[in-house]
């Protein structure tokens, strides 16, 4: 096995960015250990707190002398010893031509309030990195500055694949790959900027604002930008966050990479679109059905069934299919609900219909993603068969989502009445996973439901509940930010357990019963102690997702929970 070192230096400042980074390496080690490849990490965080015989900055620098690779990653400051790491791994480069160095600068907005003399250590830093002559980079989120690297990283493990020497990193520095002779010209994004753009303007204000001032938007390239950011805030949070995504590939330098993870997202946002409406349906028509018995044709009846008892995650034409027999339930039995624009999707959806020939189209290139042969024209219809899918759900523009947390409840003496604090997240396209800087507090008169990730269009009180089809795992394990999960499968033939896709990479989350049940109320001095312990309080939170999947699914399809015999 061939380990590669990376070194990443920066403050604590960027310590969100540093663990998203950490993630990537992560899935880039699943993928590269068929290959006799290692990715290993070094960051402050791995060192010993304590201080050993030398200084730990020695610590560090002596690691920096045998990575391979070294990161320097910068906001609003250069501290002294992340400026120590840069030059020691530059001086260590002149001499022996190694380690590789990369140097990002964070363009996001800043607090000028927060703003310090501080700011004077980054604007000096740039100034001597001309003077060296290593150019750097700029990003402007951690998916951007995952996309940036991951062209380079590609170069460089072409090195360790084939034996031969990689491109040459030009001043040590990032530079960006260039294209080939005769390579068209980068146009990703373009369809879907556009058609999305003018899809949301009607139920979008700020699209629709945007529309009106700047007709020859397309031709400015900062208006280009503008606009992606309209439609990422515009589509409701889960959906803006896969564009967001998109539009960040789609920003990348060409490469066969790039082209692969394109494809790959264009399937997943339709999917995830189609997701969400159906995890709404489905989540609504179990409190209709606990309202009154509906009655479902054997069609109808089937595609239940076969939703709550799937032992893998189904493909996005099955999706089209649910979705189609949950909208034809609600149009039979004249049932109310929240998103009752989707109700018009239904021509569309059946066979020869816009929606159901644009996902056949996303459908097939999962061939062309196993047999790793696509092309940019491949790309491009991709794009506008995503683009027809998300047109089409554009009504989502006018919704939002929020993950309710734990609620408190606040009231001190004297007061007449006592406020419930709602802890939540609003989650918007923009949104990063496990950012604790976005959750936030309402103070209302009374409680809403709490662990649970809610949809509503005006009020926030008139919401459907998606517990437990989509969830915040951190909110559940009483843990900051968010990280939205999509139901995926249940091991029906095994232990039952239930799989959840973590949005923002598509990793498994699995949650199965645990053997550590919530005593009864009877005896509620048993009942604090065991609630007064945090893991106690996140094993009732994760038991309860997993008891309303198998009480939705009796409700819905009559099948009880399904327990595997004791073979003894």
């Amino acid at each position: 096995m061939k380990t590669i070192r990376i070194f990443i230096a920066s403050s604590s400042e960027l310590k969100e960015d540093r663990e998203e980074f950490r993630t990537f390496i992560s899935r880039e080690n699943d993928r590269l250990h068929t290959k006799g490849i290692y990715l290993k990490l070094e960051q402050w965080e791995f060192f010993k707190d304590s201080i050993s015989s030398t200084r730990l900055q020695d610590e560090y620098n002596e690691a920096i002398r045998q990575s391979d690779l070294v990161l320097c990653l910068f906001y609003t400051k250069v501290g002294k010893y992340t400026a120590e790491e840069f030059y020691t791994a530059y001086e260590i480069f002149k001499a022996q031509g190694k380690p590789r160095i990369w140097t990002y600068f964070k363009n996001a907005s800043i607090n000028v309030g927060a703003i310090t003399d501080e700011i004077n250590t980054l604007l000096d830093f740039k100034k001597k990195l001309g003077e060296l002559g290593h150019f750097h980079t700029e990003y402007t989120s951690i998916d951007n500055l995952v996309n940036k690297y991951r062209s380079q990283l590609d170069m460089i493990l072409q090195e360790y694949e084939s034996g031969s020497p990689a491109k040459e990193v030009e001043n040590a520095s990032h530079s960006s790959s260039k294209k080939e002779a005769g390579e068209e010209e980068n146009r990703f994004n373009e369809v879907l900027t556009k058609s999305l753009l003018e899809a949301i303007s009607t139920h979008n204000r700020k699209a629709g604002d945007f529309l009106s001032a700047n007709a020859d938007w397309a031709a400015n390239a900062d208006l280009v930008k503008t606009a992606k950011r309209i439609i990422i805030s515009g589509y409701v949070g889960v959906i803006g966050s896969q564009i967001r995504k998109l539009m960040s590939i789609g920003a990348e330098d060409y490469s066969d990479s790039k082209m692969m993870r394109y494809l790959e997202n264009c399937q997943i946002t339709a999917k995830r679109g189609l997701q969400l409406i159906c995890y709404a349906l489905i989540s609504s028509l179990w409190d209709h059905q606990l309202a009154g018995k509906i009655e479902f044709s054997t069609s109808q009846k089937n595609a239940l069934v076969k939703f709550f008892r799937n032992a893998a995650e189904e493909d996005i034409l099955a999706f089209v299919e649910l979705l189609s027999h949950l909208l034809e339930i609600y149009t039979d039995n004249k049932l109310d609900f929240l998103i009752s624009e989707s109700l018009d999707l239904l021509p569309g959806l059946q066979e020869g219909g816009d929606i159901w020939n644009a996902c056949q189209k996303l459908n097939e290139s999962s061939q062309l993603l196993k047999n790793a042969s696509y092309t940019l024209e491949d790309c491009r219809e991709t794009e506008e068969n995503l683009a027809v899918v998300l047109e089409r759900l554009s009504f989502l523009s006018e919704y939002r989502m929020i993950s309710i947390n734990e609620i408190d409840f606040n009231q001190q003496r004297n007061d007449q009445e006592g406020l419930y604090l709602h802890n939540y997240t609003l989650l918007i396209g923009e949104s990063l996973a496990n950012n604790e800087s976005q959750s936030n507090v309402r103070r209302e008169s009374s409680p809403v439901i709490s662990h649970a990730v809610i949809i509503f269009k005006d009020n926030y009180r008139n919401n459907i509940n998606l517990d437990p089809f989509i969830i915040d795992l951190n909110g559940l394990k009483l843990e900051g930010g968010s990280k939205i999960c999509f139901y995926s499968h249940a091991n029906t033939y095994d232990d039952l357990s239930l799989n959840y896709s973590f949005i923002e990479d598509n990793s498994k989350e699995v949650i199965s019963k645990s053997d550590n049940p919530r005593p009864s109320d009877s005896s509620l001095n048993v009942l604090n102690s065991w609630l007064s312990k945090k893991g106690n309080r996140i094993d009732m939170n994760l038991d309860k997702v997993y008891s309303l999947f198998f009480e939705a699914k009796k409700a819905l399809t009559g099948v009880e929970e399904e327990f595997a015999e004791d073979s003894f």
